[in-house]
């Protein structure tokens, strides 16, 4: 999210870029602490981060986070995590409160898009709704879809979701291929991502499940059927940095990939199901796909903020049909 040009006049901002005091820098972050540190800052902002984000993005591209420095003290971060070769997603722009409205983050921006040398990539980012103009304005961003966040909290059961019979089983992670969870993950994100997927799904205290369709192969002979397994989905959910009563962690679901509104209910209702009593849980929910939207409705789910995904030079192939659940408003 785009929080540093939140709250300055953009104009005022381009006004700035040459005239600002003190010695103003951008670098590369040195280590995962530093990371670390810009995921403080966006907990400070109320933007609830997995207590275990920061490894996982880090390790899907050390070179992708950024530092804003002011006579060498840090006053600011962004993020432009790169995947593959023609992929970049943006986020964690915070300038610290103190130094707002001084086109601080108008600066970082423009310098690390610079310095990661975008112009041949698809960039994805997250931003206000309200700054849209201003995200095209700067970077030619284009409007994707809105999003909200919304509110649950545990219960002790299953109200406001369907129950449905299927033929769909949710198993654990850990049962199935990672390989074939990577191409079911691509069908939907666009892009491979199995250095990042492998470390979120591995997080302390995460809980990742699978939607599997099981087939047999006819034959003659009973003993030399076969067994097919197919992904339609799949979902998690983490401990995430809010705390509830200072006993709890609270929990951040996402992704909820599926090949259908049944699938994402199945998968909601298992994810959700894990959720100790009266603890909260929050979730990502496009509004562009109306089933998890429903979803949403269903489960009597408070709407916290909404969010504009946008997209820079095309999206990738996206299936926004099939996200019930964001994976991080961060790194997409």
């Amino acid at each position: 999210m785009f929080q540093g040009l939140q709250s300055k006049d953009s104009d005022a901002a381009e006004s700035e870029l040459g005239g600002s005091p003190g010695t103003f820098r951008v670098r590369q972050v040195a280590s995962l602490s530093e990371v670390s540190l810009i995921l403080e800052w966006a907990a400070a902002e109320g933007w609830n981060p997995g207590v275990h984000d920061a490894e996982s993005f880090y390790l899907q591209d050390a070179t992708g986070f950024y530092l804003a420095e002011l006579d060498g003290v840090p006053i600011g971060g962004f993020s432009m995590v790169k995947y593959g070769e023609n992929f970049a997603f943006g986020g964690f722009l915070i300038i610290k409160p103190a130094f707002r409205g001084k086109g601080y983050a108008l600066r970082l921006y423009k310098a690390v898009m610079e310095a990661s040398d975008m112009s041949d990539r698809t960039i994805g980012l997250y931003g206000m709704v309200h700054l849209q103009d201003t995200y095209s304005r700067i970077g030619g961003a284009q409007f994707a879809w809105k999003q909200s966040r919304f509110r649950g909290v545990g219960t002790d059961d299953a109200k406001g979701v369907k129950q449905v019979d299927s033929p769909v089983a949710i198993v654990s992670v850990k049962e199935v291929d990672f390989e074939h969870l990577c191409l079911f993950d691509v069908s939907v994100f666009g892009t491979a991502r199995p250095t990042f997927l492998k470390s979120w799904i591995s997080q302390p205290g995460m809980v990742a499940l699978v939607a599997v369709v099981t087939t047999t192969a006819c034959g003659e002979d009973e003993d030399a059927r076969s067994k097919e397994t197919t992904i339609v989905g799949y979902g998690c959910i983490r401990l995430s940095v809010e705390s509830y009563k200072d006993a709890n962690f609270s929990r951040r679901i996402g992704p909820i990939f599926a090949e259908s509104a049944a699938v994402g209910s199945q998968l909601f209702a298992a994810l959700t199901a894990t959720v100790p009593l009266g603890i909260p849980y929050y979730i990502d929910v496009p509004h562009a796909n109306e089933s998890a939207m429903e979803i949403a409705r269903e489960a009597s789910l408070q709407s916290v903020y909404q969010t504009a995904r946008m997209f820079i030079n095309g999206d990738r192939g996206v299936k926004c049909s099939m996200i019930y659940g964001i994976t991080s408003l961060e790194l997409g």
